[in-house]
């Protein structure tokens, strides 16, 4: 395994994880709108709850990275 790659990852990770919440801050406010104005929020909600999954699984592949390279350093104490 390659230290300097899953560090790279790790940083890909974190940028990945940021645009996810945007994302969802974004959608949240969207909801509030849609809400606020009676609009039906049924496509907006599931949209919503995939970008929420999706996070979910952003944050598991992250601390995957996070153990892989916690491995690696143990591997070189």
């Amino acid at each position: 395994m390659d230290r300097q790659a899953e560090v790279e990852h790790l940083a890909q990770s974190d940028r990945h994880i940021a645009t996810a919440e945007q994302h969802i801050t974004k959608q949240r406010l969207l909801l509030d709108n849609l809400r606020a104005e009676g609009h039906d929020t049924k496509v907006a909600e599931e949209m919503l709850t995939g970008f929420e999954h999706n996070l979910k699984t952003l944050r598991e592949h992250r601390a995957i990275i996070v153990k892989t390279i916690e491995q690696i350093d143990e591997g070189l104490a």
